[in-house]
């Protein structure tokens, strides 16, 4: 969350407050406003974290997550005001000073939540988790979590599996990263005027301009290309600080002559639009779109509003007496231990009572303000405002004692885990959860049009069944083999991590490449081969990763008919060719990690179940369309998990000694041979059914 000081007296302590706003800095917020300190802004960032936590419980407010980037814009005006403010007194900006102002202010907050966060989670999380959850703190101490989180593909938006507590902490590292190199920009521009002998003021307006045209274009290009990288990482973001630094370069006060209005119009007219498109991107907004990008405009555009009426002078405006309003004061100051808390607070409260309901992730959001008050006063203040850490060096000193204690936590979780992992009934999880090790073709060949194919079961045979699908293909393998080698059959096997076999575009890392090739590919196979039976097993969890042609998300109802006109032109296609075509019918995904889940201190079986009306609604519409699909077309189906798993009520996940998933929607190994009976009598029969009756 970008975060920036704008107290000009610390309603605590009465203690002078750190320079690092336009009000606290004395940047006048209008000329000759002296040091005046903007209550709009402190309201402002109010609304910026209540935005987030409202988003974080579950509340109706789709867009709240944009809140984080209305920080940013505050955090640009601020830093910018106040570094603009130093080159304009001294000619430059005292490197060290800046740093260890912002040390100061960042981190010794932060290092309490990651380590009070840190031992929570080894009471009520798994040690499946703990090493993990280790390096998620220490890379939040080093401000580096926004590129960690993404490199381990942790989507900010997904709801699949338990989060982690720290994920929060991505948008810290943007703002500390834009804290280290907007400075040194700020002095490369100086230097430059110098030299050409450009105003100093007009050659930043310059870099502001310049930086925001550029940063927006790449916004706007990575967020196609790659969406998971793009809402991480700061060349996505910087034009949101920038934007605000232009602004704070602007000489509102004639700006206002030369409107013909009079100031308190013009206040009112700019802080009303600020409003109503700040209003609008909570409502409008929804992860489902792509951001930043040109949607993140929506908020970014009203924050700066917001401020460029605080920069006009008067006030009485509506706007003025909503920020000015005492809760949100209050809420402004402790706005960033809030947000702080706030996450952890939510996620391992519902991880403790194994319920995500609205009114329990409310309550935890309410003790994390407690905390937030606490922090505050007892920590922020203290640290910030102590005269005994004036001194850059003494500064440096704590903040490198405080990281000392907070890597020997995340080393001695890491060295602790290894050992207890070691025990059962850890072990057998960590066994079980384990990526499946690579299968090696009996042979290899190539079709008439070049595919390579691999060849499983009985080679030698004459009768060949292909399955194809993705990697809820790749999870029945070890059963397929077994089983077409004991029916006498040849299986031909096709299939690709992320892809449906249906010709659909999602989004895919950019290591493994589009789907395409993959998907038109094995039509090709399919005509070459002629097989006797075609067995597809697709997931059915794609409804939110799907793309359309310009890469953009999908929204719902595209995605339902999407998926329909697909998966009706794939299986239209297979029955035509295919003598005998089956459907797996796919696995719940489970709105748990289940070896997490079962290694929790304290957790049951039970605890870890799903009821059978949520297992059914896991996948949303998707299985209900492709049902439709395959009675149209006479397919099979097999059903391998529903009949074992469930019950009239309740879906299970077995036990840790025999877990039937090793991660959230794919099924263990061990779970997997246990159907190959199963599957051999599928196969048997699917190479001499009729189409359209029951297999399992």
């Amino acid at each position: 969350m970008a975060q920036a000081t704008t107290t000009a007296v610390d309603r605590s302590t009465g203690s002078p407050a750190e320079p690092s706003g336009p009000g606290a800095d004395g940047v006048p917020a209008t000329p000759g406003a002296g040091h005046t300190f903007r209550t709009d802004i402190n309201g402002l960032r109010a609304v910026a974290v209540l935005a987030v936590v409202v988003y974080h419980a579950g509340i109706a407010v789709p867009g709240g997550f944009t809140g984080v980037d209305i920080f940013y814009v505050i955090s640009g005006y601020l830093i910018s005001s106040l570094l603009l403010r130093e080159v304009d007194r001294s000619g430059t900006v005292d490197l060290v000073e800046f740093w260890t102002r912002r040390m100061r202010r960042l981190v010794p907050a932060l290092a309490l939540v990651v380590s009070v966060t840190l031992v929570a989670c080894l009471l009520i999380l798994s040690p499946l988790v703990w090493g993990r959850l280790a390096w998620h703190g220490a890379s939040a101490m080093l401000f580096v979590s926004n590129l960690l989180f993404p490199y381990q593909g942790q989507d900010y938006f997904s709801d699949s599996v338990t989060p982690s507590p720290y994920l929060h902490t991505w948008s810290l590292g943007i703002e500390e990263q834009f804290y280290i190199f907007w400075p040194l920009l700020i002095l490369l521009a100086v230097a430059i005027a110098r030299r050409t002998r450009i105003p100093a003021r007009r050659m930043l307006q310059l870099l502001f301009a310049g930086t925001f045209v550029v940063s927006l274009l790449v916004s706007v290009w990575l967020t196609a290309a790659v969406p998971d990288w793009a809402f991480y990482v700061l060349p996505t973001r910087a034009w949101e600080f920038a934007g605000a630094a232009l602004v704070a370069t602007l000489p509102w006060g004639r700006l206002a002559e030369r409107s013909r209005l009079r100031p308190g119009v013009l206040r009112a007219l700019l802080g009303t639009a600020g409003f109503v498109l700040l209003a609008l991107s909570f409502v409008l907004v929804h992860e489902t779109d792509p951001f930043p990008g040109t949607v993140a405009l929506l908020p970014v555009g009203g924050a700066l509003l917001v401020l460029a009426a605080g920069s006009v002078s008067g006030s009485g405006t509506w706007v003025d007496r909503v920020l000015d309003l005492p809760v949100l004061q209050r809420l402004g100051d402790v706005s960033y231990s809030w947000y702080l808390w706030h996450w952890p607070f939510v996620v391992l409260t519902t991880a403790a009572v194994q319920d995500d309901a609205i009114w329990i992730k409310v309550l935890a959001s309410l003790a994390a303000l407690g905390a937030a008050v606490a922090t505050y006063r007892w920590v922020e203040n203290p640290i910030r405002f102590s005269g005994a850490l004036k001194s850059w060096r003494r500064t440096a000193a704590v903040t490198v004692v405080i990281g000392l204690a907070v890597g020997g936590l995340t080393v001695g979780t890491r060295v602790a885990t290894g050992a207890v992992l070691q025990r059962e009934p850890y072990a057998t999880a960590v066994e079980a959860g384990a990526e499946p090790k690579p299968y090696e073709c009996t042979e290899t060949t190539r079709t008439t049009s070049g595919a390579e194919l691999c060849l499983l079961g009985d080679v030698t045979a004459t009768t060949t069944v292909l399955l194809l699908g993705d990697s809820h293909t790749m999870q029945w393998i070890p059963a397929f083999d077994a089983a077409a080698r004991d029916a006498g059959l040849r299986l031909a096997v096709r299939w690709r991590h992320g892809c449906p076999a249906a010709e659909i575009k999602v989004e895919q890392p950019a290591e493994r490449g589009p789907c395409g090739d993959y998907q038109a590919e094995s039509v090709r196979v399919v005509d070459d081969l002629r097989p006797d039976a075609v067995v597809v097993s697709q997931a059915q969890i794609y409804a939110d990763r799907m793309q359309n042609a310009d890469g953009t998300r999908m929204t719902d109802d595209e995605a339902r008919s999407t998926w329909a006109t697909a998966n009706d032109k794939l299986f239209a296609h297979l029955t035509a060719v295919a003598p005998s075509v089956v459907a797996v019918i796919d696995n719940p995904q489970l709105d748990v990690d289940p070896l997490e889940c079962l290694t929790r201190p304290g957790v049951g079986l039970g605890d870890c179940s799903m009821s059978r009306a949520e297992a059914e609604g896991s996948n949303g519409d998707l299985p209900g369309i492709s049902a439709g699909i395959w009675t149209k077309y006479g397919v099979t189906t097999w059903d391998g998990v529903w009949s074992q798993t469930c019950d009239d009520t309740t879906c299970g996940v077995g036990d840790t000694s025999h877990p039937v998933y090793r991660d959230y929607h794919h099924l263990s190994v061990d779970y997997v041979m246990t159907q190959v009976r199963s599957v051999e009598q599928m196969l048997r029969s699917a190479v001499t059914a009729r189409r359209g009756s029951n297999i399992g």
